[in-house]
């Protein structure tokens, strides 16, 4: 193999993911940077964890060794089932590739693989966010044009730039799914009581319009 910049020592693929898994722990998420704090780095990046890991592998732990093999599994059937369903996106087929290898030899593919647990993660939220507004009941919190104050656990947030707003999903306190437009993030799994006017029932789902947060309930 041509030696370049990209290459690097051959590295079990199992090895890899188990140093990515480590690295997210350590670092309790992915940061592509360093944070620092003054002149200090109070959190390395997870490639350079990554790298520690690789030469100390006493750093990775059992539990570390089997997350990765659940993250690999997981990560390589998701994108098995979006291609049954329609053409791979470019970060799809790049995940494929790195799944189906088992000796890593780039540090882009090193790369791809440290960034996978953070993938893993936000896609087991979505499907459980998925399956509890799946579990929602058959009805609507009002009728199109209805004022309703409600009690939402905010479940999703997703932000469009075309719209310049952040589409939001939620679960009520009575079980009824909702969605809305509002013109912040909302953190989720928080709980809050908002009011709005029904716009659209969709499905079980209803679409408020015109939010407003009346204030964060306890939890």
């Amino acid at each position: 193999m041509r030696k370049t910049r990209d290459t690097i020592a051959a590295v079990d693929a199992d090895l890899a993911w188990s140093a990515a898994c480590t690295a997210y722990r350590l670092n309790s998420g992915y940061f592509k940077e360093p944070e620092v704090v003054g002149d200090q780095v109070v959190r390395h990046t997870n490639r350079d964890i990554v790298r520690q890991a690789l030469a100390n592998t006493a750093m990775i732990t059992d539990a570390d060794r089997e997350q990765a093999q659940n993250c690999r599994r997981h990560m390589a059937t998701s994108v098995t089932m979006q291609a049954l369903r329609t053409e791979l996106g470019e970060w799809a087929r790049i995940t494929a590739k790195v799944c189906d290898l088992d000796t890593i030899t780039s540090n882009y593919d090193l790369s791809v693989i440290t960034a996978m647990p953070q993938s893993y993660a936000k896609q087991l939220k979505k499907e459980s966010v998925d399956a509890r507004l799946a579990r929602c009941d058959q009805a609507h919190a009002g009728q199109v044009g209805d004022k309703v104050e409600l009690v939402v656990e905010i479940l999703r947030n997703n932000y469009s730039a075309k719209y310049n707003t952040w589409f939001v999903s939620g679960i009520t306190d009575n079980n009824l799914a909702v969605f809305f437009a509002y013109r912040e993030e909302l953190k989720s799994d928080q709980t809050l009581k908002i009011r709005g006017t029904v716009k659209r029932l969709v499905d079980r789902a209803t679409q408020l319009n015109r939010v407003k947060i009346h204030k964060q309930e306890a939890v």
